[in-house]
C-alpha cells in the first residue's frame, strides 16, 4: 500500500495518541471525518495498522528493572524455546537474530531476585547475555514519514 502525506499524518497522530477523535485527526489533516475513516480503515485492512494498544509504564506497574537478554540457544533447543518463551510473563518482545546470538529478548522484572530467577529459568536453552536498561533515550518513536 503506498502511504501518501496526509495518511503519513494521520498515522503520526494515532501512534502518539490511538484514541484521537475522528473528528480532531481530520481538523488537524484537513479532510472529513468519514474521509478520514475511509483511509484508516484502509490502512489497517492492508495491515498498515495492526493493532490499538495501551503502553504501561512498567516501573510505576512494580516492574522497575527493564532487562535485554539475549541467549545462544542450544543446538536443538530452537523449537522448544520457541514454544516455551510465550510462556514466560516477563518477556514482552522477543526477536530471532542473526550474528552470534539467536535471539533477544525485552522484559521487565521487580527486583534482581526477579532477575535472577528469570535467568535460571531461560538458561535451560543456551547461554544467557544479561543487560539492565539504565535509561531510555527514544521510546516508542512515532514514524512521522517514508524513511
Amino acid at each position: 500500500m503506498k502511504i501518501d502525506e496526509i495518511s503519513w499524518k494521520i498515522l503520526e497522530i494515532l501512534q502518539d495518541n490511538s484514541r484521537s477523535a475522528l473528528k480532531d485527526i481530520a481538523a488537524e489533516v484537513g479532510l472529513s471525518s468519514p474521509t478520514v475513516a475511509e483511509r484508516i480503515q484502509k490502512m489497517e485492512e492492508a495491515g498498515v495498522i495492526e493493532s490499538y494498544t495501551t503502553h504501561l509504564n512498567m516501573d510505576r506497574a512494580g516492574y522497575p528493572l527493564g532487562v535485554y537478554i539475549s541467549i545462544k540457544i542450544r543446538f536443538g533447543q530452537v523449537q522448544r524455546f520457541e514454544e516455551f518463551i510465550g510462556l514466560v510473563p516477563e518477556i514482552c518482545e522477543c526477536h530471532k537474530l542473526t550474528g552470534h546470538d539467536c535471539m533477544l529478548m525485552k522484559g521487565f522484572v521487580r527486583d534482581p531476585k526477579h532477575l535472577e530467577n528469570l535467568n535460571a529459568r531461560l538458561a535451560v536453552y543456551g547461554e544467557l547475555t544479561t543487560s539492565l536498561i539504565l535509561n531510555s533515550i527514544v521510546r516508542r518513536k512515532t514514524h512521522k514519514e517514508p524513511f
